[in-house]
């Protein structure tokens, strides 16, 4: 008789976890579920689109390889002379930048989405958690967590991306009637009058009211003032600037381990390189991503702010014989790969140190993944929450008792993860 498994809802996990010590780990479908598509057959698809004359006539052989960028420059390489050793490394190079070019422009151009729709408040997801693994090649979550640090700081420590506070800001000035800007100014300094008697009175800051309380306020000002303000633009904007708030408080404690370093007088400029021995790095891309390299003993950080600049710095890497884009693309023998690199060597062990809680989003917890499996299954983690369907809650928690025999385990449906709103008090910034 098959076992009748449990399925949680998301706020269900969230209570559970609530004051413990907690980690996220994400897989591909945690892009999914915001609606962006970074699985493998989507990548090549985007290729052949950009290259029509090349990966369009490729597309079989791709399917033939199910779709393991590996495999399929492999298979390539093997039909060049061994000879022409030039010819393989183009291929090879080519393949490679053509893929991670594919993949940025899929995260960028479906990430203003994010914003824009019902995911505005993802944050509420990402700020309950002390560290985040990724198990993506892409950059989607450090674009999300430390993007809007360097916009705000003017520091030019992030990966190209275009701005995504900014352009919501963009975005709300031009269909709510240039009030965002005003209404962000009145959170920012504006202050409000409390009568307490006909001879006491106080002023209390806008920024310390609860979202409802500055709604209100507003309303009012609008009415006082005659700004003929709708209150689903007033809702919209306050909802854009409370979101903000919150963002920033959770980016002051987002560490992605990589360090400003003084290039030398002659070349100038500065280089962000990754401290393995970091005690306060909390995000680890357990296979890489596009944004990292190493060069030479040392793994830095790409660090351009437009697109242009990204490609010609992947571009300038992928082609340099001292440098390597630290990505784990196989499908297969990802181990031999994560042993030769430090930095991803740093993030497998970082998995065996964890205590408390674990969610895993988004994760099919396929067989090539083992080597983490394995990790967390040795730490201290004493409870996993695995997203799931709901149709696949028994297959899944069979699998999960497999991979996790030593563990607690609960399912979630994935279909219930909301990243909506939630009426909260925000403190001023200092």
């Amino acid at each position: 008789m098959e076992e009748d498994v449990l399925l949680l809802v998301y706020k269900q996990v969230l209570e559970n976890i609530e004051g413990g010590e907690n980690h996220l780990l994400i897989a591909n479908g945690f892009n999914r579920g915001l609606g962006i598509n970074t699985g493998y057959p989507a990548i090549f698809q985007r290729m052949a689109e950009n290259n029509r004359g090349v990966y369009h006539e490729a597309m079989p052989m791709m399917e033939e390889c199910c779709f393991d960028l590996e495999a399929l420059i492999g298979k390539l390489e093997n039909d060049i002379a061994d000879h022409n050793q030039f010819l393989k490394k183009y291929v090879r190079n080519k393949v490679k930048f053509d893929f991670m070019q594919a993949t940025h422009e899929i995260v960028k151009s479906e990430i203003k989405n994010i914003y824009a729709e019902k995911n505005e408040g993802v944050f509420l997801l990402l700020r309950n958690f002390d560290s985040y693994f990724s198990l993506n090649y892409d950059s989607f979550l450090y674009l999300f967590l430390l993007k809007h640090k360097s916009l705000k700081s003017g520091e030019k420590n992030a990966i190209a991306f275009q701005p995504t506070i900014q352009f919501i800001e963009e975005d709300i000035d031009a269909s709510q009637n240039d009030i965002y800007t005003e209404i962000k100014e009145a959170r920012t300094n504006g202050t409000l009058k409390v009568t307490l008697g006909e001879d006491a009175s106080m002023e209390k800051r806008l920024c310390n009211v609860t979202k409802s309380h500055f709604v209100k306020e507003v309303t009012e000002y609008s009415k006082t003032y005659k700004k003929g303000w709708k209150t689903k633009d007033i809702t919209r904007v306050v909802d854009a600037i409370f979101e903000e708030e919150k963002r920033n408080a959770l980016i002051e404690r987002v560490d992605d381990g990589s360090r400003p370093i003084q290039q030398s007088l002659f070349s100038g400029g500065t280089e962000f390189v990754f401290d393995p021995k970091s005690k306060t790095q909390n995000i680890f891309f357990l296979h890489g991503a596009f944004h990292i390299y190493k060069d030479g003993d040392r793994v830095k950080k790409i660090t351009q702010q437009s697109d242009k600049a990204l490609y010609q710095r992947l571009e300038e890497v992928i082609n340099d014989d001292q440098k390597e884009i630290v990505c784990v693309l196989q499908h297969t023998n990802k181990t031999d790969a994560i042993n030769d690199n430090d930095y991803l060597m740093n993030c497998l062990n970082k998995l065996g140190e964890l205590k408390g809680s674990l969610v895993i989003i988004g994760c099919s917890l396929s067989d090539n993944d083992d080597h983490i499996f394995e990790k967390i299954n040795n730490s201290e983690i004493k409870t996993i929450y695995l997203s799931t369907l709901s149709k696949e809650k028994s297959k899944n928690y069979k699998l999960a008792r497999k991979k996790f025999p030593s563990k607690e385990i609960y399912l979630f449906d994935a279909e219930s993860i909301s990243y909506e709103l939630i009426e909260e008090k925000i403190l001023c910034p200092a």
